[in-house]
């Protein structure tokens, strides 16, 4: 009987749970992503943020679709109409979502991608009240300074809870030494508590330039202060050693979930 209350005594107080998984709204692991890839034919090479926003635009008619114009392009479609209705170059898949919806543009680089003068956009304005946007609603966007590993955390769970979807820029220097960056889509999360503290594990995420379909499992860990890739085995990510998450951004759901 003592020994067994000194083992008592000595059990952590606040043991990790196990791992939880929390997805997007009518995504699981096997359905309901999007994951399109680059064809690399010079048309599309630097549009990992058109695609990136592409998928999420898909994801988010599928839960609307009830609600959608009847002539709302889909699928394929979606993306052919990113690719060619900007020039091949970087930007903001934000910025391509906000076209989507509101037919606006505002990349606010010189050397971002250009819109295309027959490329007007505006696809889904019809289903937002008269005159509103749907940044700070429909998408939220943490970057630079604002995210942390802490910060990150928090939107990637909450969020999750919510049936929201994520798209993440990332950071990092090329095997070829060159600093770059790229666009991904997160689709699920997996994370632990412990007490009232909770660690982010991994997230599942669309690559557009990994050449396949389908859904990878990335684990992350903290690192100065940072959400690092921590992917050892996977046969591109384990080539680039610090591969940063410093851009969040949330697509919301603005209806009720059923």
């Amino acid at each position: 009987m003592h020994r067994c209350l000194i083992a008592l005594l000595f059990l952590p107080l606040c043991a990790a749970t196990e791992p939880t998984e929390l997805w997007a709204k009518g995504v699981s692991e096997q359905t309901g992503w999007y994951d399109y890839n680059k064809t690399f034919d010079g048309s599309d090479n630097e549009q990992c943020w058109a695609i990136t926003a592409a998928n999420l635009i898909n994801w988010w008619q599928n839960q609307q679709a009830d609600k959608l114009p009847p002539d709302t392009p889909r699928g394929d479609e979606v993306v052919r109409r990113f690719v060619s209705s900007f020039t091949n170059a970087g930007s903001d898949p934000d910025e391509g979502i906000n076209w989507w919806f509101t037919g606006e543009y505002r990349p606010g680089r010189p050397d971002c991608a250009a819109r295309k003068p027959d490329a007007p956009g505006a696809y889904l304005k019809a289903c937002l009240p008269e005159g509103s946007g749907i940044k700070g609603t429909l998408l939220t966007q943490m970057r630079g300074q604002d995210v942390t590993a802490q910060s990150a955390t928090t939107a990637f769970i909450e969020g999750a809870r919510a049936g929201a979807a994520f798209w993440i820029g990332v950071s990092y220097v090329s095997p070829k030494g060159r600093p770059a960056m790229h666009s991904l889509n997160v689709w699920g999360v997996r994370y632990t508590t412990e007490g009232e503290q909770q660690k982010l594990c991994g997230i599942w995420i669309a690559d557009s330039d990994d050449y396949r379909s389908g859904l990878t499992y990335v684990g992350v860990r903290e690192d100065a202060g940072m959400l690092v890739f921590h992917s050892p085995d996977h046969p591109i990510y384990k080539r680039i050693p610090r591969i940063v998450i410093d851009t969040v951004s949330i697509i919301n759901l603005p209806f009720s979930r059923p």
